[in-house]
């Protein structure tokens, strides 16, 4: 048997977080910190011909010191409980009284954090919450209208800046295998679509679902059909409207879901912008024009579409938290 043994000697560099990066900060070496560690390598002749190489030798260094470095991100970032800062989006949804959505959470989340108190937990938009809004607006020296629009939103970015504040967004867990490539998860507990690549957010949107729990459909379906500036029928109570009119309800696109041939049930534009994260559709499931534009460019037919409430959801192994 050959024994191949060497000293491997590094010096492991004061771990420096800036802007979610490791850096080495040559400044601050610790000397009491270098660590001489000793790899013995035992190569069995009968299996091993030949010794480790130069190159090898380096190889094996580089690994060793990029785990420990890992290692010390990982500690440092536990130690320090390091949370990313995520900003309101001015141009999003508009909150206000009778909206549901993951960002009325996030809105609820901040105001705690800026003291605020009696506010309820959830998706909705209530008139208690309106009143803290108010105050707050009147506060920072805004319109106190209770509405949390661009102006409100630019707020309350520099508040979350200033005091670094974090409201994370809602994170989704699976407990199940989910389909791979495109796919999409509705909630109807706080109105959002999910568009994913496997277990990866693309991008949320706010919607608009049905009226009554009911309307909207539970259950895991696909898209099936898909048409530009589609023609609505009237729902067999009003009139018809051509498809493209600005007064169509079915707005700009249209994607069938896997339910009575595709032409029943389907995520849709709208001709009424105010209607979005609100509950008052038939049960269709309704975006901002622009919205639905930009999905229906990604989306193809066969596209899982899951749609439920948080309980139902939960059942597919899907958590919300």
């Amino acid at each position: 048997m050959q024994l191949n043994k060497f000293i491997v000697i590094f010096m492991i560099l004061q771990q420096v977080i800036v802007g979610g990066q490791v850096k080495n900060d040559l400044s601050h070496i610790d000397t009491s910190i270098v660590e001489s560690i000793e790899i013995e390598e035992e190569l069995m002749e009968e299996e091993f011909e030949e010794e480790l190489t130069d190159e090898q030798i380096e190889k094996n260094m580089e690994e060793i010191i990029i785990e420990i470095q890992q290692e010390a991100q990982e500690e440092f970032q536990e130690e320090n409980k390091i949370e990313i800062i995520t900003k309101f989006n001015v141009d999003g949804l508009i909150l206000k009284e009778g909206i549901s959505s993951e960002e009325v959470v996030r809105l609820k989340r901040f105001l705690e954090k800026k003291g605020y108190v009696d506010i309820a937990g959830g998706y909705y938009y209530d008139s208690k919450t309106k009143e803290i809004v108010a105050r707050y607006q009147r506060e920072k020296g805004l319109t106190s209208d209770g509405i949390v629009g661009k102006n409100t939103y630019h707020k309350i970015n520099e508040d979350i800046e200033l005091n670094k504040i974090s409201v994370p967004e809602i994170e989704l867990e699976f407990t199940t295998e989910i389909p791979g490539g495109n796919f999409i998860i509705i909630n109807k507990s706080n109105n959002t679509l999910y568009h994913l690549s496997g277990k990866e957010i693309i991008k949320r949107y706010p919607v608009a679902t049905g009226k009554a729990p009911e309307y909207t459909p539970e259950g895991k379906f696909t898209i099936v059909t898909k048409f530009v500036n589609p023609y609505w029928g009237g729902a067999g109570k009003y009139k018809p409207v051509k498809g493209g009119a600005p007064n169509n309800p079915l707005g700009k696109r249209w994607m069938g879901l896997s339910i009575k041939g595709g032409g029943s049930y389907g995520i849709h534009g709208n001709s009424d912008k105010e209607s979005i994260g609100k509950y008052v559709s038939l049960g269709c499931v309704r975006m901002y024009n622009q919205d639905v534009e930009i999905l229906y460019q990604l989306i193809d037919k066969g596209t899982p579409v899951w749609i439920g409430n948080e309980i139902k959801l939960k059942e597919y192994g899907i958590l919300f938290k």
